[in-house]
């Protein structure tokens, strides 16, 4: 398939524990997505190796080995933390709802034309409509 998938930390948090609501949903994904170049942001691995994931072993050394694939690319937030902290506020203010900083940097992420998206994966989908219909992004969040 050769695409390159951005992924959003609800769809590995599905992933990696049997009790999650979209555990299902990502166990079918990720047998799709599987043959493509997998971008996982930073900010996402934070908010997926919780302390509540942490203190499960066999889900951690699950999880280790999903990282270890050489499809999977963690991406350096560098270059989007600072707008995306910004944006988070911004919203905040001017339009009294935020999404989290992951969530931003993933915006920025799907706002950089020099990064590659053919489908982002999440299942928070009013987060990232408006950029993934801008850049022609198929948002992915069911087979």
């Amino acid at each position: 398939m050769n695409k390159v998938v951005l992924t959003d930390a609800c769809f590995w948090l599905g992933l990696v524990d049997p009790r999650d609501q979209y555990h299902t949903q990502s166990n079918e994904i990720s047998e799709v997505i599987e043959n493509n170049k997998i971008l996982f942001p930073w900010p996402c691995v934070y908010e997926t190796i919780t302390t509540r994931l942490a203190r499960q072993r066999e889900r951690l050394i699950f999880f280790e080995k999903l990282l270890n694939k050489p499809e999977i690319i963690r991406i350096d937030d560098s270059e989007y933390r600072e707008n995306a902290m910004i944006e988070v506020f911004e919203s905040n203010r001017m339009q009294g709802f935020t999404y989290s900083l992951a969530d931003g940097v993933i915006r920025e992420i799907l706002k950089d034309v020099n990064t590659k998206v053919d489908y982002l994966v999440t299942y928070n989908e009013k987060d990232f409509a408006d950029l993934c219909h801008k850049r022609k992004i198929k948002i992915f969040n069911q087979v």
